[in-house]
């Protein structure tokens, strides 16, 4: 080394005894400086620990990188023996002493192992110790140049270990694809020979590896692949995309066929040279023909799912329609559009719990339904349901759950059958039998009452006007009185008269003829004459559109009677009353009567009272309370309707609906 040729170079000149005093002095000056020069040279150094050692091994200088490698500072180690920087291991082996003697026998040495720090720590170093001799070929020391290779020493190791893991990873895969039997695996040569050949490939298709190593893999193929060069194919397939898969018949040795998933995937080396192809076959002809199998029942469960759905998309009287098991709908048919209201699109996904009102929501209802019928196998219940349009219906439920082949949970079916008209009809047929029971009743107090009061209402008449004749010329002191109960009397009567009407309606089975509207209302006009004369009504009547009924006539005037009679006894005082009557036709089955004025008017809350018996709203006219309960008992006989219409102040309107025979 340079430094070391330094150092031999002023051992001579310092030995050199043959020069004048004079020349000792100017070169010892030189040496003194060079040395100096050449000691900071050495301290600069902090990648190498560079330092003497004497002849027997004790450390004698020291710099900078030294201290920065081993961890000493001079102080600390000068006058220590370099063996202080080895392992145990090799202090037993005596390698230190080693390391000088093979130093001294060859002029240098140089090692690489394991050095210890101060700190205890280890680094793998590089060393170089080479003997100092001065001018006189006396050994009078070594130099050890140690550099730190731990990095590079980790380094090698590393891909040591990757080396040896690659060789077993390889060695494995080999085992692995030599023992796989359900995969034919092998190697192709970039020209399409098989390279090699593992046990999948001898079972599936039928060679030997000595049979089969060398030949073209186009032998797997059908005549019709290879003359279309379907093989060469696949293989530009997979250079072009880097792997190319396919399914389709291979032949095996003896001739049969099978069918294949084939995937071949390009190789190439570390200069992306094409080096051959992996191919892997897998036998899948049972499960090609499960597939074929599998298709022709699905075909066949299509066809009969096909027809179901028909049939049910047909039925219109039932809504039929799948849930799933948590209860969204799944399915929707006519008959469910037409009884629920809602589109396909509308409802398939939602809960069928819409359907349900708010009582049942709350009350977990749709959720007991489908637990019920978990439970028990089906579940039947009827009750209220709510439509598209917010409207209720009466239906029939029937839930039935939905179960795989294994024993899964589907769904459920649902079965929906409207039967709000049975239930109307129930409904009716009850109210007609309490409407009976109570319009026998009815009819018995009315014949009772009509009858039985005539006799006393016509002795207390007789009475009154006896006691008159025996008051002589003293009557007219007690007029006043006796006018009250004449006027009483006479109201009475006229009650009794009423209530013999009423009977008289209930048992009607008057003749249906076709009366002619207007001439009606001009009779009753005529009879009215006095009453409206009073006070100056003003009667308009139209009947341009519809003048024709087929009605009883007895029962026509009377409701025509009432309501005009009412029209003009209730007018709003001191306001001339305007009194319309008029018909339309608002349907082709169906003529519309209403009798309108501007009148006293009703208020909402007396509106629905106004058609019960001895019912009335305003005291102060004369009345007995019974004749829109007569009109009302006419109408509904006779399967018609009457409605109102009013305004407090305004007036109203009364409307009666005829079904056109």
């Amino acid at each position: 080394m340079p430094a070391l040729c330094r150092s031999n170079r002023v051992i001579r000149l310092m030995n050199n005894q043959t020069e004048s005093h004079h020349s000792v002095i100017n070169k010892a000056s030189l040496i003194q400086e060079e040395e100096n020069v050449f000691q900071l040279l050495i301290e600069g150094i902090q990648d190498y620990g560079i330092f003497m050692l004497s002849p027997t091994g004790e450390i004698a200088t020291w710099n900078q990188g030294a201290r920065n490698l081993k961890g000493y500072t001079a102080e600390e180690i000068i006058g220590r023996h370099f063996s202080v920087f080895y392992t145990q291991q090799a202090l037993v082996e005596n390698f230190p002493q080693y390391e000088l003697e093979e130093a001294i026998k060859h002029g240098r040495f140089e090692d690489e192992g394991w050095r210890v720090k101060k700190d205890g720590s280890t680094f793998w170093a590089n060393v170089i110790i080479t003997p100092v001799y001065n001018s006189k070929k006396e050994h009078i020391g070594f130099s050890k140049v140690t550099r730190d290779l731990s990095l590079r020493k980790k380094s090698e190791d590393d891909l040591f270990r990757s080396l040896v893991d690659l060789k077993e990873s390889e060695e494995r895969f080999r085992l692995m694809i030599e023992g796989v039997k359900d995969y034919a695996i092998f190697m192709l040569d970039p020209a399409g020979n098989v390279a090699t050949w593992n046990e999948g490939a001898r079972k599936i298709k039928g060679y030997e590896a000595k049979e089969i190593i060398g030949k073209h893999f186009s032998k797997f193929y059908g005549k019709e692949a290879v003359d279309e060069g379907y093989p060469q194919y696949e293989l530009e397939q997979a250079v072009e995309l880097g792997r190319f898969e396919d399914e389709g018949w291979r032949i095996r040795k003896d001739g049969s066929t099978f069918w294949a998933n084939v995937i071949i995937t390009a190789i190439y080396n570390s200069k992306n040279e094409l080096i051959g192809f992996s191919k892997i076959t897998r036998n899948l002809t049972e499960k090609k023909q499960l597939e074929e199998q599998l298709y022709r029942a699905n075909e066949e469960l299509r066809e009969s799912e096909e027809r179901a759905r028909l049939l049910i998309d047909g039925v219109k009287d039932y809504a039929i329609f799948m849930l799933s098991p948590e209860g969204y709908i799944a399915t929707w048919n006519a008959g469910a559009e037409r009884i629920k209201g809602y589109k396909a699109k509308e409802v398939i996904g939602r809960h069928f719990s819409m359907f349900y009102n708010r009582e049942g929501m709350e009350n977990g209802f749709p959720q007991y339904e489908l637990g019920q019928a978990k439970k028990n196998g089906r579940f039947e219940d009827e009750g209220w349901r709510i439509r598209k349009d917010g409207s209720a219906i009466w239906v029939n439920v029937v839930i039935t759950p939905v179960y795989n082949e294994v024993g899964r949970l589907l769904g459920y079916t649902k079965i929906t059958r409207d039967l709000s008209e049975r239930r109307k009809n129930e409904e009716l047929m009850l109210k007609n039998r309490e409407l009976l029971k109570i319009n026998t009743d009815l009819d018995n107090f009315v014949y009772t009452a009509s009858h039985d009061l005539k006799a006393p209402i016509a002795n207390i008449e007789g009475l009154v006007t006896l006691l008159k004749d025996e008051m002589g010329t003293a009557a007219v002191d007690h007029q006043d009185v006796l006018d009250r109960i004449d006027h009483s009397i006479i109201r009475l009567q006229k009650v009794i008269s009423d209530l013999t009407e009423i009977t008289k309606v209930q048992q009607d089975e008057s003749a249906v003829e076709e009366v002619d509207i207007e001439m009606l209302y001009e009779e009753i006009k005529e009879g009215l004459s006095e009453q409206i004369n009073n006070c100056q009504a003003c009667l308009i009547a139209e009947f341009t559109e519809h003048k024709l009924l087929k009605y009883s006539r007895k029962n026509l005037r009377s409701i025509l009677y009432n309501l005009i009679s009412n029209a003009v006894k209730y007018a709003t005082p001191g306001i001339e009353p305007e009194i319309k009557v008029k018909t339309e036709l608002i349907h082709p089955d169906t003529l519309l009567l209403s009798v309108s004025d501007n009148g006293l008017g009703i208020d909402r809350s007396q509106q629905g009272k106004i058609f019960s018996m001895f019912k009335r709203v305003h005291h102060h006219v004369e009345g007995s309370g019974i004749g829109l309960y007569i009109v009302k008992r006419i109408l509904e006989n006779s399967g018609d309707r009457i409605e109102v219409e009013s305004k407090v102040g305004k007036g109203s309107t009364f409307k009666v609906y005829f079904k056109l025979k």
